[in-house]
């Protein structure tokens, strides 16, 4: 089985939070991750630049936001267990689009054999940034969208068969690659 990591693709838009409306209270989610996003205003950079594509998901280094056929596949994916809110994009106030946390923890990581960088900062018990993973299918059940438990970054990961959901129902903004720097990532 192939695994891969749900990244967000460099030629469509990126976003910042423009304000915050709390947290939401998931113990297993570390603190900077649990911030809910009221308001996004897309990133044009410094210098501006002109607007990116606009897709069906964007995703930031702690953040996850989608529109409703996107977020259809993620519950669907992840066995139900997410979280989401909603949350407004300047210029865009007439779009729905979803703030969502990824709730399916499985613990399939082999991290003996993982590449990864050192933890950092306040991240006891986990590991840093997950180059190379490698995922023990004895302890994976099945999800085919999920995080794992170790990662202080909260990286989705999922399955071929959720890439093969996700181009049946041409959404767009994602990229899967199967480890970091991977130059046959797909993308969508």
């Amino acid at each position: 089985m192939n695994f891969y990591r749900i990244n967000p693709r460099q030629d469509f838009a990126s976003y910042s939070v423009e304000n915050t409306a709390g947290e939401i209270a998931e113990g297993k989610i570390i603190p900077p991750h649990r911030k809910i996003a009221g308001t996004l205003r897309e990133y044009l950079g410094d210098p501006p630049r002109r607007p990116a594509k606009h897709g069906d998901v964007h995703m930031s280094a702690s953040q996850c936001f989608v529109r409703p056929a996107a977020l259809q596949l993620l519950e669907l994916a992840s066995r139900s267990k997410l979280q989401s809110v909603p949350v407004t994009i300047v210029g865009r106030e007439d779009e729905e689009f979803r703030q969502v946390w990824i709730l399916n923890f499985v613990d399939c990581l082999d991290a003996e054999k993982t590449v990864a960088s050192p933890p950092g900062g306040f991240y006891k018990d986990k590991i840093g940034v997950i180059k190379r993973p490698v995922f023990d299918e004895s302890r994976w059940d099945g999800s085919d969208l999920f995080v794992v438990p170790q990662d202080p970054s909260y990286c989705l990961f999922c399955t071929e068969n959720f890439v093969a959901q996700w181009k049946a129902a041409k959404l767009k903004g994602a990229m899967f690659s199967r480890f970091l720097m991977d130059p046959e990532a797909i993308r969508c």
